[in-house]
């Protein structure tokens, strides 16, 4: 599957998709569809948001146009985008592609839109026994900010529900790693102090993240007791590429965020200490990250070692540094 802006010979195939699933239009407006109604979709923005901080996209299976999706740059301020509309074929339902066509949309927005760190949208309550499952199992969550809403005769409400994404330091690529697989590393200099990734994804128990460790690579932090971070992987953010190192070169500074914990220079391998970061205590995993400090295994009870809470302070996911002070 392939995603990309829709242009005017596509508006005769969006209208095809819009009438196939009339469900949709009638939960969020009380009317069928209307013969004009893809071409609503192509020009119609909020109020003061300039035409090309807009794009239609169209997601296409064997150049059959099967998913659209709304997007808006810069709304409601320049670190958001927000997801006006994704409507799958209707004889397509079921199939996952609105999840992929989803996941399009992340690396499009992270492709295109660098400075966007966060997604948001607004469900119609009409509409939210079908929308807000969908929503939550992408990683959205609810904000609490409720709306009203009307459209003609309609009259209901709209809850937002935002999601944080990955980002990760400009001067960072994925290249062959001395020390696993593939690693990241920089690509020009970046000081003591920077922030090199914000890690996101869906909220998941020890339970569910058990299941998930079957199955690699899963890239994931603790946030709490029973509440682990997964990074998505379909497609896999660069920064999920950082490997391990008993005496790395970043460092934790809050819940999500790694900073670099000395001078990196163009060719460096940026490392973390996965001890910092999991506190799963049935896992453990071989080190051969090379440096003189080498654990030879590192495992998800290392928060408990008095020699790594020196060494790194207050450099600890917060739920690993709570655990330490208890």
């Amino acid at each position: 599957m392939e995603i990309r802006p829709i242009d005017p010979a596509d508006v005769d195939a969006v209208q095809s998709l819009i009438e196939s699933d009339p469900g949709y239009t009638e939960r969020i407006t009380g009317y069928p569809p209307g013969p004009a109604d893809a071409q609503s979709l192509l020009m119609m923005r909020p109020e003061g948001l300039a035409e090309d901080a807009k794009v239609v996209l169209g997601a296409f299976e064997g150049g059959e146009l099967v998913a659209v999706v709304d997007l808006l740059r810069g709304y409601p301020d320049p670190s958001y985008a927000f997801i006006g509309l994704l409507q799958v074929r209707g004889d397509r339902h079921g199939r996952g592609i609105g999840g992929t066509t989803y996941g399009l949309v992340e690396r499009y927005v992270a492709d295109e839109w660098p400075e966007v760190r966060r997604l948001r949208l607004a469900v119609v309550d009409t509409n939210a026994e079908v929308a807000a499952p969908f929503w939550v199992r992408q990683g959205f969550e609810a904000t609490g900010e409720v709306k009203p809403y009307r459209y003609d005769k309609l009259t209901s409400s709209t809850r937002l529900y935002e999601k944080a994404l990955c980002w990760g330091h400009p001067h960072l690529a994925v290249r062959d790693s001395g020390i696993a697989g593939q690693g990241l590393f920089a690509t020009a200099p970046i000081a003591a102090g920077e922030v090199v990734s914000v890690l996101a994804g869906r909220k998941v128990s020890t339970a569910e993240l058990t299941e998930l460790l079957e199955h690699p690579p899963v890239d994931t932090i603790t946030l709490a007791e029973d509440l682990h971070l997964v990074l998505p992987n379909d497609p896999r953010p660069v920064i999920a590429y950082g490997n391990h190192s008993c005496d790395p070169n970043t460092w934790w500074t809050d819940a999500v965020t790694l900073t670099a914990r000395r001078d990196l220079a163009p060719g460096d391998e940026l490392t973390s200490d996965y001890g910092t970061s999991t506190g799963v205590p049935d896992w453990q995993m071989n080190c051969s990250c090379g440096s003189a400090l080498c654990r030879g295994i590192v495992t998800g009870s290392d928060w408990q070692r008095p020699e790594l809470q020196e060494r790194y302070g207050h450099h600890w996911i917060p739920e690993l540094l709570a655990r330490q002070k208890r």
